[in-house]
C-alpha cells in the first residue's frame, strides 16, 4: 500500500518506517493513513471467516496501490471492473471521516464525521515570459512582478462562501450538542445561512466546508539577482465545493488576474467534486456502528476536503460514508502526512471492532 514520503525522518521519535509498536501506540508513515484502515478489514474478515459469518450479499475488498497519486491505476481500473460487470452496490466504506475531540467548535462532546462525499481537485500553472536584460535597466514590471501580482490577485479574490445543502445537514445533526446562542442561530438556518457560512469561515478548519478554497503552493522565476528574469510560473490548488467546477476554477482565475499575456492552465490531474452529496439509505447503519463503538458522541455528515478513491467508485452505490472510528484530537489531524504518524492501539482494536460490527450487520437477512 502506498504512503506518502517523509520530509524529516531524523524529526521522528521512532524512524517513519521502522513499525514500532509500543504501550500505546502502533508508529509509523501510513498507521492512520491508511495502512491501518487495510489491515483492519483484513483482521475483520479473517475473523469473520474463522466463525463461518456468510453475508447475505456479495462483499468486495478493494485495496489501490496508488491512492496518495490520485488512484488512476489502482482504483481506477478496479471500478471500470465493477462497472463492465454491471455491480451496484448499496454501501461504499472508505477513508475519510474520523471522531474528532475539541476540533468543533462549540461542541463538547466527540463529533464523528462521516463523509458522504468529498471535494473536487484542481491545480492552475500562472506562466509569463518576458524579454529580460540587466537588472539595472528594467522595464515597467518584470516577469517576477507580473506573476506576483497575479498570485496575489487570485488569492485576494477568493470564491464566494455557499452553505450547501450538505453543509445545512451537518450543522442540523449537531444543533443539539451546541451551547447558545449557536443553538438558536442552527435552527434559523433557512434565513442565517450567510451568517453560519462567515462564522464556519473563520477558521482554516472550517472555511473549507463553506469555499472553493485557493492556495498558492509553488512559484519560481529568474536565475541571478542581477538577471531581469525571462520566465517565470506558479502553481495554486483549489479544493473545489460541491456545486463549482474545474471549469469554474479556470474561468475564475482567468477573471480576476486580468492578464491576457499571462499563460493560465490547468495542471496535472483534476477531479471534479461530487455531484449532490447527501447521507444515503445505510448512513444509518454506519452512524450505529459508530454510537455503540463510542456512545455519547455526536454523528454528522461531511464532505472529504482532500481526494480519495471513492470518487472512481461514486456511481457504484447508493451509500457513501468515507468514515474510521478513529478519536484524534488537533495535535493528531497534523500527525497524518505528518510527523510522527501513529495510531493508538486502542484506535486500531476498535477499527478492526468496527469492520466486523459491519460485516456482522451485512450478513443478517
Amino acid at each position: 500500500m502506498d504512503v506518502v514520503p517523509v520530509d524529516d525522518p531524523e524529526g521522528w521519535t521512532h524512524p517513519p518506517f521502522a513499525g514500532v509498536v509500543d504501550d500505546e501506540f502502533i508508529w509509523g508513515r501510513g498507521a492512520i493513513d491508511d495502512k491501518s484502515r487495510v489491515l483492519a478489514i483484513l483482521e475483520a474478515v479473517e475473523q469473520a471467516l474463522r466463525e463461518g459469518v456468510r453475508p447475505c450479499e456479495t462483499v468486495y475488498l478493494a485495496f489501490g496501490h496508488d491512492e496518495e497519486i490520485f488512484g488512476a491505476a489502482g482504483a481506477g481500473r478496479m471500478a471500470a471492473r465493477l462497472r463492465s460487470a454491471g455491480v451496484r452496490a448499496r454501501l461504499l466504506v472508505d477513508e475519510g471521516g474520523v471522531i474528532t475531540t475539541g476540533v468543533a467548535d462549540g461542541i463538547d462532546v466527540p463529533v464523528a464525521t462521516i463523509m458522504v462525499g468529498e471535494k473536487g481537485f484542481a491545480t492552475v500553472r500562472l506562466a509569463v515570459t518576458e524579454v529580460g536584460g540587466h537588472s539595472s535597466m528594467p522595464g515597467r514590471q518584470t516577469a517576477v512582478g507580473r506573476l506576483a501580482r497575479a498570485v496575489a490577485r487570485i488569492q485576494d479574490h477568493p470564491f464566494p462562501l455557499r452553505l450547501t445543502p450538505v453543509a445545512v445537514d451537518m450543522l442540523t445533526r449537531v444543533r443539539e450538542f451546541m451551547s447558545e446562542p449557536r443553538r438558536t442561530l442552527l435552527g434559523l438556518l433557512n434565513v442565517a445561512g450567510p451568517v453560519a457560512a462567515r462564522v464556519l469561515a473563520a477558521r482554516p478548519q472550517t472555511e473549507a466546508l463553506v469555499r472553493t478554497t485557493t492556495a498558492p503552493t509553488m512559484i519560481s522565476g529568474g536565475v541571478k539577482p542581477n538577471v531581469l528574469p525571462q520566465r517565470a510560473e506558479a502553481f495554486v490548488n483549489f479544493r473545489i465545493l460541491p456545486g463549482d467546477s474545474v471549469a469554474d476554477v479556470l474561468t475564475h482565475c482567468r477573471k480576476v488576474v486580468r492578464d491576457k499575456g499571462m499563460s493560465i492552465e490547468l495542471d496535472g490531474i483534476t477531479s471534479e467534486p461530487s455531484i449532490d452529496p447527501s447521507a444515503g439509505p445505510d448512513f444509518d447503519l454506519v452512524a450505529a456502528i459508530a454510537r455503540e463503538l463510542v456512545p455519547g458522541i455526536a454523528v454528522t455528515v461531511g464532505v472529504v476536503p482532500g481526494a480519495t478513491d471513492s470518487r472512481y467508485y461514486d456511481d457504484l452505490a447508493d451509500t457513501r460514508c468515507n468514515f474510521a472510528p478513529i478519536i484524534l484530537n488537533a495535535a493528531d489531524l497534523e500527525r497524518i502526512h505528518g510527523t510522527d504518524e501513529r495510531i493508538s492501539r486502542a484506535d486500531f482494536a476498535r477499527l478492526i471492532r468496527f469492520n466486523r460490527l459491519l460485516l456482522d450487520r451485512l450478513a443478517r437477512p
